[in-house]
């Protein structure tokens, strides 16, 4: 059984990694992002400033964005995702930054811009079991970001 559910894993881990189709998301918060197609809108929450994604691939990946915040808090905003359990990267420049590593046994991308004179965060986290999945997903997540 082990073996089944282990080459399971493995065809669905090579079918995603092949994805090639995407999907173009616009918000009227004035952002858009490429997902791939098997990700939805989800929840909209905290006033219409929160907008979540979501995915039946698995329900513990989780991709958000959320507008708020001036840009002269970009350092601060920074300072405070640094508080992070374990900080793999960290990059910050006058209109953007990023930042991932590891919090609470998952996986965690952060990217923070200024767009249109508020912030903009999109967080990205997702068990270390779906790393393969993520790491090929991820560059054109964030690329799309901006």
């Amino acid at each position: 059984m082990k073996y089944i559910i282990t080459f399971l894993v493995c065809i669905v881990s090579a079918t995603v990694i092949g994805q090639t189709t995407w999907k173009t998301f616009s918000h009227k918060n004035g952002f858009t992002i490429l997902l791939p197609d098997y990700f939805n809108t989800g929840l909209l929450v905290a006033g219409g400033t929160l907008q979540y994604y979501s995915t039946e691939l698995d329900d513990q990946i989780y991709v958000s964005i959320e507008t708020g915040g001036k840009p002269e808090e970009l350092q601060a905003s920074f300072e405070r995702d640094l508080q992070s359990d374990e900080i793999t990267y960290k990059v910050i420049k006058p209109t953007w930054y990023v930042i991932s590593g590891k919090q609470e046994g998952d996986i965690f991308y952060n990217k923070t811009i200024i767009k249109n004179g508020v912030l903009q965060y999109l967080r990205i986290r997702y068990p270390v079991k779906d790393k393969t999945i993520m790491d090929d997903i991820i560059p054109k997540i964030a690329a799309s970001f901006k």
